[in-house]
């Protein structure tokens, strides 16, 4: 670290003078006449009271908790005695005594703590403690030490690092790592030309975002799903956040920061095929590669059954979560959604061996290969980027599917459709598809491709797109329909 930390002096003198008498509370915090506006105004902090709901003082001993339990095993032992936390406790229910820690008086928590200095040291996995400091030396300079990193690491971490890890095992677990947006939606006959208009009756604002329609889809075909995206903090991120907890996709990994949320102007043609035009704040609202480490993050994305990946993020954060998808002992099924483009790709040409399925147009798929021909045939597309490491490859073009890798190759036409094709339509197809593939132990067949290529024209809409997205029912009864084929 160089040089101190903003906010890193109001942070510890807080912790200071709260560590006297009971230690840290929200009843505390709400009752003190010390200012405690430092603690209750990091983004640590925020993030808890917008994602949870909580009020401000219980938000900060939430927080403050969770990033205590980073710390390496003394200062853990001396905050959390210290400060009154209950951490150790709490991790150990039902070991004799570990109450009596939390006494009312912090004299007595540190003549206890002192005494106690290995049993609580070994309780945590140290089995060679340094040596008890005396009451006086815990008081003096101990305290100081342990309160300064954990004010350290309250201010200059991710604000994901504050929120728990959490997930229903039940059901087929999927985390999406994309953007989550507010389309603007226009319905025209035709876009626009210089100096000209496209005249529309049709506008509506909807929820929408790669990432977030993937989260969507996921969720509505019954999976348990994470969505890692940043929002901004104002009326429409909130209302992506609303949302998301209506479709039951799990919020709290949601890095919500100052600034006005990203929006899309969508120009849905009325034969199908779309324009966009975004604007994604990327200034204020976004996700850097210390937000896909922070421990919230590490812990979903080792449990999870799928990651799925779009370019929505900056490259440099694609590449970091798939670094560390492909350093965990348990590694998940991965789906990389190649879009937008990114202005140089071969950035990730060393990470393509970790991913499982590329799904994209073939213009997507393309743009992957800056230096490939214009008419490169589907086929060429396919073998190529399966030559840079990735294990299959997915094409969809109007409603219909080319698969390429280790396990399968088969080409699925396109089900009777109104239109051409649809924004979302390869986050439906992808949804399915990631759902049979873990249902299926990876091993699918052509009727598992043709249910996620089903989807794809279960989700025509000239509506919003995320509320297009199919629940199963509904890809059901595409597969039935008659005329339904395989090529």
């Amino acid at each position: 670290m160089v040089g101190p930390m903003s906010g890193v002096d109001g942070v510890r003198s807080v912790l200071v003078r709260l560590r006297t008498r009971s230690g840290l509370s929200a009843d505390r915090l709400r009752s003190t006449e010390v200012d405690v506006e430092p603690v209750l105004e990091l983004p640590i902090v925020r993030q808890v009271v917008r994602t949870t709901g909580a009020s401000a003082p219980e938000a900060a001993v939430e927080a403050i908790r969770v990033m205590a339990g980073q710390l390496g095993t003394t200062d853990l032992v001396v905050v959390d005695v210290v400060l009154s936390l209950g951490i150790i406790e709490e991790r150990f229910a039902g070991t004799p005594g570990l109450a009596d820690l939390y006494a009312a008086d912090v004299g007595e928590r540190r003549r206890l703590l002192v005494d106690r200095w290995a049993e609580l040291h070994d309780l945590l996995g140290e089995s060679r403690p340094p040596k008890p400091p005396t009451v006086r030396t815990l008081r003096l300079a101990l305290e100081a030490e342990s309160l300064n990193k954990l004010a350290e690491l309250c201010v200059g971490s991710s604000v994901l690092d504050a929120t728990a890890a959490e997930a229903d095992h039940s059901r087929p677990t999927v985390t999406v790592i994309g953007s989550a947006v507010m389309d603007f939606i226009f319905l025209v006959d035709h876009l626009p030309t210089a100096s000209s208009a496209a005249p529309t009756d049709v506008f509506e604002e909807s929820p929408g975002g790669k990432g977030l329609n993937h989260a969507i889809a996921s969720a509505r075909l019954g999976m348990d799903v994470h969505l890692v995206a940043a929002v901004g903090d104002d009326d429409r991120g909130r209302q992506l956040l609303d949302y998301l907890v209506a479709e039951g996709v799990r919020i709290n990994l949601i890095k919500m920061t100052a600034g006005r949320n990203p929006v899309v102007a969508v120009f849905l043609l009325r034969n199908g095929g779309s324009a966009n035009v975004p604007w994604m704040n990327a200034a204020e609202v976004r996700l850097d590669p210390l937000d896909v480490s922070a421990s919230g993050v590490r812990a979903v994305l080792e449990s999870t059954d799928a990651v799925v990946l779009t370019f929505e993020a900056q490259a440099e954060v694609v590449s970091s979560a798939l670094d560390s998808i492909g350093n965990q002992a348990r590694k998940p099924l991965v789906v990389v959604r190649p879009s937008p483009a990114l202005p140089n790709p071969q950035v990730l040409y060393e990470h393509f061996s970790k991913i499982d399925y590329l799904i994209g147009t073939q213009a997507e798929l393309r743009d992957l290969l800056p230096s490939a021909k214009r008419d490169i045939t589907v086929e060429e597309l396919a073998q190529s980027l399966l030559t840079l490491g990735v294990h299959g490859v997915c094409i969809t073009e109007e409603f219909g599917c080319l698969i390429r890798s280790e396990y399968i190759q088969a080409n699925i036409a396109q089900f009777p459709a109104a239109m051409r094709d649809t924004p979302g339509a390869r986050e439906a197809f992808s949804a399915a598809l990631i759902l049979k593939l873990l249902e299926k132990n990876r091993k699918i067949d052509e009727r598992d491709l043709k249910w996620a290529t089903a989807a794809m024209a279960a989700s025509q809409s000239y509506g919003g797109v995320a509320d297009s997205m199919p629940a199963q029912e509904q890809v059901d009864r595409v597969v039935g329909i008659p005329g339904a084929r395989t090529s």
